[in-house]
């Protein structure tokens, strides 16, 4: 065998090797995924459990991990305290509140997920600690998603009184979802995500009228 031969048979080896070990490195990232994932749900599980039991108020972390039947380390390894744990479980919400098509915001979700989860609801908004901690995390999620969908729209000087709109309508929005839960859901989801896009609509009816004003003068 010629030394090109030679060579040509020892890259294809090194290439197969390499392929092989970044096949496994895919392989590793996959199980620790799997795994994270396994550990934050148990966590979540957790805490979710011991909140219906006494209140967020009540739960401590030890609580938490003795639940779960974690180590302090790995709850640590995951999160920096129990807010961050129960702000976790609301973060598949960004994602459902944006549409593709259609009218931007599609707050039937939203609705939805409060009323499979009312009764943990209840008793988050029951407690004052708790009640903070969801509902700026509420305010946050829509105003995220307010500013991501409009605010490339505007011109530069009317960024700091859309900003302004935005966390208004976003406190707004939460409001009516927070007093719905607590008069005992006496609507549908349905007619409550009508209802919030409506009020959506006024409130940045503005910023609309202004986009579509700069888009027939160019």
């Amino acid at each position: 065998m010629n030394k090109n031969a030679k060579k040509s048979g020892n890259e294809d080896r090194d290439g197969g090797g390499d392929r092989t070990r970044a096949a496994g490195k895919i392989a590793d990232r996959r199980v620790q995924d799997r795994r994270v994932l396994k550990t934050r749900k148990l966590l979540s599980d957790a805490l979710v459990a011991l909140i219906l039991e006494k209140g967020y108020d009540e739960v401590s972390i030890q609580d938490i991990i003795d639940r779960a039947n974690v180590g302090r380390s790995t709850f640590y390894a995951h999160y920096e305290n129990k807010e961050q744990l129960l702000l976790f479980g609301h973060e598949h919400l960004r994602a459902l509140s944006l549409r593709d098509a259609g009218r931007p915001f599609d707050f039937l979700p939203f609705y939805r997920h409060l009323a499979e989860m009312h009764e943990l609801v209840r008793k988050l908004l029951s407690a004052e600690k708790s009640e903070r901690v969801l509902t700026r995390s509420l305010e946050d999620i829509l105003q995220s998603s307010i500013c991501r969908l409009y605010a490339p729209r505007l011109a530069l000087e009317e960024g700091a009184l859309f900003m302004l709109r935005s966390e208004a309508a976003a406190a707004a929005l939460v409001r009516l979802m927070t007093s719905w839960v607590h008069k005992g859901m006496p609507c549908s989801p349905e007619r409550m995500a009508e209802e919030s896009t409506a009020l959506l609509q006024r409130v940045l009816a503005d910023e609309r009228a202004a986009a579509s004003g700069r888009t027939r003068k160019e």
